[in-house]
């Protein structure tokens, strides 16, 4: 006779036995992957005014390793510090002294040489020093780390996958303040030999798409016999552009507009007119959009956007006859959290679910927009890909992780 008693303490047992299993499983899959840290050799050859930019990796998400090879006696003056003021982060240095440094680590049979999260470091040849940066509590943006020997000073911001948005505003600032640094006026007098013509002869020209053969404004740049450029004149809808005191029978233009093939040609000019004709871009083609700029794990669009959109309006009001697909991109999928310090706005500051409904939405907002100023909601579609579609799979730095993160249009006929 079978003893029930027996048979529930056995089943007891096993899912005991399966539970404790499990929590260890999880403790190991949470254990610092410390197999594949970043190398840095000592003495480093580095540009002090330079920040090298790392993004974390999916193994590195509690823990970021460094490894430190001196090839020289030195002292090495060391300081972590956040990227954001919410997190919490704990800054580790090791000396292994075998090679099952891991495995040791993972049985806590080895132990730190420092808590500091700055100080100094004697560094012996041929030693090798580990560095962990361990996440504690927080958003877990990530960290920066400067490390100095000598004169030389090396200095590195790591960007946890949560939080590379928000690190992007530092770069979209400066960015556009290049840009503004860079405008050159459009006004300026066509000059020879850089001396001005006082001759009574004007060249009327205009900038058309030729497709619909309507007048579309343009920045027009004329260049000189060498090829380098001379003079930007804008071209307006209605009257198009006067070049004045102009004698050549001949001129080297090109013209770059959003959406729309690059021109370059020389044309004649003997007869005092001349038209540029433009092709927008074909059925198929995608224009990728880096610059339309969203507040961190939101769909709020930032001012920065603005140009960039004025762009994108144009050219579909220049081109009725298209249909569009707009589509949103990030850099991998991800759960987005709410950020703290939106918790007092509204809906769409403080989102919350995965990244591929958030790229959906920020088509949407973009949507929106364009409806707003004119454009038929027929002609418009949208769709949110997340990660799906990445540029850059794996990437390993900030400059391939914003490329990653943008919106793309698509011509659909």
């Amino acid at each position: 006779m079978v003893n029930v008693n027996f048979i529930i303490m056995r089943l007891f047992i096993l899912l005991l036995w399966l539970i404790i299993s499990g929590n260890l499983l999880v403790a190991q899959d949470a254990v610092p992957n410390c197999t594949s840290p970043k190398t840095i050799k000592v003495p480093f050859v580095s540009n002090n005014d330079k920040i090298e930019q790392i993004y974390y990796q999916l193994a590195d998400e509690y823990t970021y390793w460094y490894q430190i090879i001196p090839e020289v006696d030195c002292v090495l003056e060391y300081s972590m510090t956040i990227i954001d003021e919410s997190d919490a982060y704990e800054f580790l240095a090791y000396q292994p002294i075998s090679d099952r440094f891991c495995n040791d680590l993972v049985t806590n049979k080895i132990k730190p040489i420092s808590f500091a999260k700055s100080g100094n470091l004697s560094l012996k040849k041929g030693k090798t020093y580990l560095f962990s940066v361990v996440y504690l509590d927080g958003d877990g943006c990530g960290h920066n780390l400067s490390l100095t020997v000598g004169e030389n000073n090396l200095k590195i911001k790591a960007i946890q996958n949560r939080c590379v948005e928000q690190v992007m505003e530092e770069l979209v600032v400066s960015e556009i303040i290049a840009e503004l640094d860079t405008v050159i006026s459009v006004e300026t007098e066509l000059a020879i030999n850089d001396t001005p013509l006082k001759i009574d002869r004007f060249v009327k020209g205009q900038v058309v798409n030729n497709k619909t053969q309507e007048n579309i404004e343009a920045i027009v740049i004329v260049h000189n016999s060498k090829d380098a450029q001379k003079q930007q004149i804008y071209s307006g809808l209605d009257s198009g552009f006067v070049l004045k005191n102009f004698i050549e029978k001949e001129i080297v233009v090109s013209v770059k507009k959003f959406g729309y093939q690059m021109y370059y040609d020389t044309l004649n000019v003997a007869s005092g007119s001349f038209k540029i004709e433009l092709s927008p871009i074909a059925v198929g083609e995608i224009i990728v959009m880096n610059k339309i700029y969203f507040h961190p794990n939101t769909y709020v669009l930032k001012q920065e956007s603005k140009q960039e959109l004025n762009k994108l309006l144009d050219f579909m009001l220049e081109n009725k006859g298209y249909s569009f697909e707009i589509q949103g991109h990030t850099s991998g999928n991800r759960t987005v959290k709410k950020t703290k310090k939106y918790a007092h706005m509204g809906e769409e500051w403080n989102f919350k679910g995965t990244s591929k409904k958030l790229s959906k939405l920020r088509a949407e907002k973009i949507k929106g927009f364009l409806i707003k100023n004119g454009v038929a909601e027929n002609k418009l579609q949208t769709v949110g890909y997340g990660g799906d579609r990445m540029i850059v799979a794996k990437p390993k730095n900030m400059i391939q992780a914003m490329k990653n993160i943008r919106v793309e249009l698509i011509v659909l006929q």
